[in-house]
């Protein structure tokens, strides 16, 4: 391969790309920026919109719920005077039956009457009379649906306990003695507190003796005209029912209405698990020791601040708590508490808000895809209209450099060098390209010669360089074809991979396009693009090389026909000259041999009797285990591993190697030869199978359609046999030549043969070699390695 500057001066051709005005960018930017503003408008006005609606509807909602809570007021209120009031006139009825006589005296009138009253007065328990002296009358409803009478007695110092049983109609069913009972009237808060009072007096809640339920009690004392204590007469309203109506009551979704007295003890409480008063003796609890932290609280600020409408921030949530005084209704200084969390309320609203607000962004969603698919359709329109415009300039530069080029006849003269330069700088600057390059077919279609190649970094031509059938049989093939190659990554690509593996690779080249050259259906070489532009700028890149390739195909035609053809080259003379017999290369071998044993203390006659010094010996490197244990997709012959055996096999018998031998993932080859035999005719035989075997290999590939990467390298050198009197094919073969065979395998490009320099010297007379590099073992020291292409 040689290297020549280049002297020819080009024109860089660049695509005419329209540039817009500051005008243009303005309505550019109007046109994109509208829709996004009409988007970040709608958005405003949407949430304006929200946020007002929800303010006047929270608004409206608190206003109904104040008027919603001022009605429970008024409800309860009424329902508590209509609770009440009953008790009151019929205490009052029977004060005045009773006047200021004692039970014994006023009892056979007031118990008829009350026997009467009673079931007509339903929120009333119980009628209590007593006396100074300690009597006492308890009409009770029983629950049979009758009333009971219980007489206690203290006339003459003693104490007597009757209870008269009568059922629902009224009729006695019957009369007993209590012994035990030890109840004394006088004793009870609602007779003391009477007395205390001297008129109508309401007691806290208690337990009541007999029934042992939690109740209040109104009692009232009746005098005589000189002021002297008669009767004291009450009436029990036992709660439950109180409880059941607070319970019943429906304020929003969890509020609930308490009644409490001045001290802000309970008097009824929303619940059938509550015990005012469970003992006798115990006072109903206040709001605070409830154990509920927002009645603790309320109860704080009526303590402070009194009555009122108020509203407490716990947490996350707002209390409404609504106080009003009912003495004014009811005579009593009670209190209707209301709790109700302000969500119950306006919750609705919160709620239809979040509603709205989910609506609104699913409207403004949609303006927003709709303004985005309009943005983004005007952007690719405007991207359309730019590529296009790129991609007409870069055509209408193509369409230049060819018309250029087409009035140069220098061009299709294969005797002006000139004009196959100046094609080529044009074809690189126009298409963008880091190289390209002209290669030439030889007569024989078994090797691609470099005409020239144009590197546009360096702008420099290099040419010279050949190709062969043999390294690159799939490029060959496809050319063979005429088929263009466009091959983004051409490792990955069949029909460029030995391309780039001994070519482009090293050079750092990923990306090919080749233009079949060719004329009346015979292929004549090839145009070579390394990295070309892509994209847009690289449109019309298929059609400007086919019609560079139709220019040096005349080129090409024109010297096939009108010129001798090339003599071989004479490559004796080229290479120097070497001693078969002695073998430069063999001789270095096998000096470093006898030095490496001197180092421990042998000589080369101790080697023993299976010593061979000139043996051929080759090494199949094949795929790891795991490729090669794939059953291929449709393969009926096993797994990839039986095939490539399959193959190694045939190569071998058609060969008449006398040895191999599977040693894991690699293929040990050995041409034994009879004493005396020259071990150039053995290394020949040798260089044929490999060469048979790297044939086979790739057609299995194309028929498995799958890479196998195998390696071959061959080496002639000395090697130690055992049973070399025996059966060849029971023979064991190491050291020396297999050892070194082992490391070019290893080191070998995929699908390529790897050779010694041993080996070159002997048969590079009949056989093709394309140098490599060099290459150290400790037992051989450095020498020349080679890729072995085929026979010459």
């Amino acid at each position: 391969m040689t290297a020549s500057p280049s002297s020819t001066t080009t024109t860089t051709i660049a695509p005419a790309v329209g540039a817009g005005d500051s005008g243009s960018r303005w309505r550019r930017l109007a046109r994109h920026g509208l829709p996004i503003a009409g988007v970040i408008v709608v958005t405003m006005l949407i949430t304006a919109i929200g946020a007002y609606i929800y303010e006047s509807n929270r608004r409206g909602a608190v206003s109904l719920s104040n008027d919603l809570i001022d009605a429970i007021d008024r409800r309860i209120a009424v329902q508590l005077h209509t609770y009440l009031s009953p008790a009151e006139q019929f205490l009052e009825l029977a004060g005045e039956m009773a006047a200021a006589r004692g039970v014994f005296s006023g009892g056979t009138a007031i118990e008829p009457f009350t026997l009467q009253a009673l079931p007509r007065t339903t929120t009333i328990t119980g009628f209590s009379y007593a006396d100074p002296d300690g009597n006492f009358m308890f009409v009770v409803r029983n629950p049979q649906g009758g009333y009971d009478t219980k007489l206690v007695d203290r006339r003459d110092s003693g104490r007597r306990v009757t209870w008269t049983r009568r059922d629902a109609a009224g009729a006695v069913t019957g009369r007993s003695e209590d012994p035990d009972d030890t109840f004394d009237p006088r004793e009870r808060p609602w007779y003391t507190g009477a007395v205390a009072a001297r008129g109508r007096y309401w007691t806290d809640t208690y337990l009541f003796f007999t029934l042992r339920k939690p109740g209040i009690t109104l009692a009232t004392p009746r005098y005589d005209p000189n002021g002297k204590l008669g009767a004291v007469l009450a009436v029990d309203l036992e709660l439950a029912s109180l409880c059941t109506f607070l319970k019943q009551l429906e304020i929003g979704v969890s509020g609930k209405a308490i009644v409490v007295d001045h001290d802000g003890r309970v008097v009824a409480y929303p619940s059938d698990d509550w015990l005012p008063a469970d003992r006798a003796g115990a006072a109903a609890p206040r709001l605070d020791e409830l154990g509920d932290p927002v009645l603790t609280r309320v109860f704080n600020r009526l303590r402070v601040e009194g009555y009122g409408r108020k509203l407490l921030d716990l947490g996350d949530r707002r209390i409404i708590v609504s106080s009003e005084p009912l003495k004014t209704l009811i005579g009593r200084d009670w209190a209707i508490v209301i709790i109700v969390p302000e969500t119950d309320f306006i919750g609705f609203v919160t709620a239809s808000g979040w509603i709205a607000l989910a609506l609104s962004a699913l409207v403004v969603l949609i303006v927003a895809a709709l303004a985005t698919t309009m943005a983004w359709r005007g952007i690719g329109a405007e991207r359309r209209a730019a590529a296009a415009t790129v991609r007409q300039g870069v055509l209408e530069s193509h369409a230049r450099a060819f018309a250029e080029l087409a009035r140069t006849p220098a061009v299709m003269d294969r005797t002006v060098a000139d004009g196959l330069r100046q094609a080529l700088e044009s074809a690189a600057t126009t298409l963008g390209a880091r190289r390209a390059g002209a290669w030439r077919l030889d007569a024989a279609g078994r090797t691609l010669r470099c005409e020239d190649s144009f590197d546009r970094d360096a702008a420099a031509h290099t040419a010279g360089l050949e190709l062969h059938r043999d390294e690159l049989p799939n490029l060959f093939a496809a050319l063979a074809q005429g088929e263009p190659i466009d091959a983004l990554q051409a490792g990955d690509d069949r029909r460029t991979a030995e391309l780039s593996a001994a070519y482009l690779a090293p050079l750092g080249v990923a990306s090919v396009y080749v233009a079949p050259i060719g004329a009346a259906g015979r292929p004549l070489g090839m145009l070579l693009v390394e990295e070309p532009r892509r994209g847009d700028r690289g449109t019309g890149l298929a059609e400007f090389c086919a019609a560079l390739a139709s220019l040096f195909a005349l080129r090409f035609a024109g010297a096939d026909a009108g010129a001798p053809a090339p003599a071989a080259p004479d490559r004796s003379a080229s290479r120097p000259a070497v001693d078969k017999a002695a073998g430069g290369a063999a001789a270095a071998r096998a000096t470093s041999l006898r030095s490496a044993l001197m180092q421990r203390g042998a000589a080369a006659e101790g080697l023993g009797p299976g010593q061979m010094d000139r043996t051929a010996v080759a090494v199949v490197k094949l795929p790891d285990w795991l490729s090669a244990a794939e059953r291929p997709a449709g393969s009926a012959n096993g797994t990839v591993m039986d095939t490539l055996v399959q193959e190694i096999r045939h190569a071998v018998e058609q060969g008449g190697i006398g040895y191999a031998a599977l040693m894991d993932d690699q293929v040990v080859l050995v041409a034994l030869s009879a004493p005396g035999t020259e071990a150039e005719a053995s290394a020949r035989r040798m260089a044929l199978t490999v060469l048979d075997l790297r044939d086979r290999l790739l057609k299995a590939e194309e028929a498995l359609a799958v890479g196998l990467g195998f390696r071959l390298a061959i080496d002639i050198g000395p090697v130690m046999v055992s049973g070399v009197d025996g059966d060849a094919a029971t023979c064991n073969i190491w050291g020396g030549a297999v050892g070194v065979a082992k490391a070019l395998a290893a080191a070998a490009g995929p699908r390529t043969i790897s050779a010694s320099e041993t080996t070159y010297e002997l048969l590079s007379d009949d056989f093709l070699f394309r140098p490599v590099g060099r290459y150290f073992l400790p037992e051989t020291g450095t020498m020349r390695t080679f890729v072995l292409v085929g026979p010459i």
